[in-house]
């Protein structure tokens, strides 16, 4: 990826580089640090780009007479600022052959009511496992988006608001909160960058999104993350240096640990963090999430590290989080750490294996839901956190201009959950173990098919498992069918 020396001159184009990938990189097919989303870009041309789940290309492939600053935009009347409208128009059709799990995520997260079965689960939940098949349409995942660029004497100012349609919480029918709808408006992102700085909600800096497979399934794979708070309000900072290095750092909103309090032989009671003291008898979490990434372009690929700290107080209560349990101590800070390496290779033509790698502790934003809870024995003073290793990998083939392949797989492994889950002992040790997560793996492979620009047809099958410490399972296994038409 060529890039000026020039510090200066780096600095002026950060946000163009780095901050609207769709955009700045449509050219050589790589998107940099920015919060490009694999599912959201600026626009489609998918018989071009170097990997259709980047959104890297823009169509039209130039602006026309009398049009805006960048591709597909217009000049507003009266001003010197450029505007687009571009967005995603999905709909998926989702048939299940096993346990029948929720609509819209990968597999459900583990409770004795849930689907599954073995050691532990309760007759609702085996009675949930033993309900198979059904099948499920869903236009939630379609996504408008408005940018907008205008010169300034600092550098472009550029804005871009996203929006989704997810936040129906519609029931196994697909009904919604508001009759006749199908979902409620949710914004995904809105942010604004000048210069090599970013305020606003969009992609966490932890997200390497190069390394996304392109898949029909929302969930993804296991390995990667599955955080609910995917995009983050934030502050960040990107500094361009030679040979292809990019470096950004960013100070997120940091997202609250669920806390769960124990004691010996008797029951539980559920606290968590709060950062701006709205959750009663909440621990309050005192920074922000602290991010930094450096990645590396070269011709051949990319490699990219991130790290974050999150500042991860554990209060020592007895009952409720605000009695402190004097004869145990009162509170301690942990430190909630996070890193991962990821990366894609260019191996021949349009085709790419991408993949990653990392390694988290007492950290929210890791692969929440699974694994986000920390532990504390109210009786002993007694406390852990569950650790995990994951990793995953994929491979994107062109098989021709319009029609491409994609393998996928990741893997998703606590690594200290025998001692915080021991039954004889481990730190929550009234903790009914069918409910603590343990691993999961899944996999998926499709075909797609872009008769024209602009449109992707998918088929695809997708399979995940999961387990708990005390040996209860499920599965997923589902055929997708999804229609994606960009415009």
């Amino acid at each position: 990826m060529t890039r000026k020396q020039n510090l200066a001159a780096a600095l002026v184009t950060t946000a163009s580089v780095a901050l609207l990938a769709g955009a700045a990189n449509a050219q050589n097919g790589t998107q940099g640090m920015g919060p490009g989303d694999a599912r959201s870009g600026v626009a489609y041309c998918s018989s071009t780009q170097m990997s259709p789940a980047f959104n890297n290309c823009v169509m039209p492939a130039a602006s026309a007479p009398g049009g805006g600053s960048f591709p597909g935009s217009f000049l507003v009347p009266g001003t010197n600022t450029s505007f687009a409208v571009h967005g995603i128009v999905f709909e998926s059709v989702m048939h299940q052959f096993g346990p029948v799990q929720p609509q819209g995520g990968l597999i459900a997260v583990p409770s004795s009511a849930g689907a599954y079965q073995g050691p532990g689960v309760t007759a609702t939940g085996l009675g949930l496992h033993a309900l198979n098949g059904g099948t499920a349409f869903d236009s939630g995942p379609t996504r408008p988006n408005i940018e907008t660029r205008t010169p300034t004497g600092y550098g472009e100012l550029k804005t871009y608001i996203e929006f989704d349609f997810n936040e129906s919480n519609a029931g196994a029918n697909g009904t919604s909160q508001i009759a006749g709808n199908m979902g409620l408006v949710r914004m995904r992102q809105a942010y604004g960058t000048l210069g090599p700085w970013l305020m606003g909600q969009t992609k966490t800096l932890l997200d390497d999104v190069q390394t996304y497979p392109d898949l029909a399934d929302a969930g993804l794979d296991f390995g990667m993350r599955t955080s609910t708070r995917v995009h983050k309000p934030q502050v960040r900072y990107t500094w361009l240096g030679g040979g292809g290095l990019t470096v950004a750092a960013s100070a997120e909103d940091p997202t609250a640990d669920a806390i769960q309090q124990f004691t010996t032989g008797g029951g539980t009671t559920a606290g968590t963090e709060d950062n701006v003291g709205g959750t009663t008898a909440a621990s309050i979490v005192q920074i922000p999430d602290l991010v930094l990434a450096t990645q590396w372009d070269q011709p051949w690929g990319h490699l990219r590290f991130a790290g974050a700290y999150h500042d991860s107080r554990l209060d020592n209560v007895g009952g409720a989080p605000a009695t402190p349990n004097t004869a145990t101590g009162t509170r301690s800070d942990v430190a909630g750490y996070f890193f991962g390496l990821t990366g894609h290779l260019n191996t021949w033509g349009k085709d790419a294996l991408r993949g990653g790698i990392s390694m988290e502790s007492d950290f929210a934003d890791s692969e929440s839901p699974y694994i986000n809870e920390r532990y504390i024995n109210n009786s002993t003073g007694a406390r852990g956190n569950v650790n995990a290793f994951d990793f995953y990998a994929n491979y994107e083939h062109f098989w021709s201009d319009q029609w491409r392949s994609n393998v996928s797989g990741g893997w998703l492994q606590t690594y200290n959950g025998g001692s915080v889950f021991s039954p004889t002992g481990g730190v929550a040790n009234t903790l009914a173990a069918d409910t603590a997560f343990r691993r999961g793996y899944s996999a998926h492979a499709n075909v797609i098919f872009s008769p024209v620009p602009q449109t992707d047809f998918i088929v695809e099958w997708d399979h995940a498992y999961i387990d708990t410490y005390a040996g209860s399972s499920t599965r997923s296994d589902r055929l997708i069918t999804q229609f994606k038409f960009y415009f």
